[in-house]
């Protein structure tokens, strides 16, 4: 094989944080924390995909996160067995939740906001609960 997938990258003010909020939304598995100059590294692992979670390095800045829907990654689509609960958790945080309807598919699905401006989509199949 030419070419693997080998991670996600999400930039995030505070990134144990982070990989804290996904191993207890989503039970990814937290990784060792690296640095790499200025930057931490506070990778994560959900169902074989890593997801590096890192702060800025002070030289590159932030800029405001785009809204949805936008040219270029735009959304994670993560499969759940319980779309209700999932979405009541992200109520509970305060998290926002954009649209909710019927997918491609069969599916029912949501599009969610996560912490440091990442976008989900959450996909159900009905009675795969």
């Amino acid at each position: 094989m030419a070419h693997q997938f080998h991670h996600i990258h999400v930039k995030s003010a505070d990134p144990r944080a982070s990989a804290g909020w996904w191993a207890d939304m989503f039970g990814a598995a937290i990784l060792p924390e690296s640095e790499f100059g200025a930057m931490l590294f506070a990778p994560v692992e959900l169902d074989g995909i890593r997801i590096n979670i890192t702060s800025p390095d002070p030289s590159e800045g932030t800029r405001e996160v785009p809204a949805i829907p936008h040219y270029g990654l735009e959304h994670l689509g993560l499969l759940t067995k319980d779309l209700d609960g999932d979405l009541a958790r992200f109520a509970q945080q305060g998290l926002p939740i954009y649209e909710r309807r019927p997918g491609a598919g069969g599916y029912e699905i949501a599009f969610v906001g996560a912490p440091d401006g990442v976008c989900l989509e959450l996909l159900q199949l009905p009675g795969d609960e």
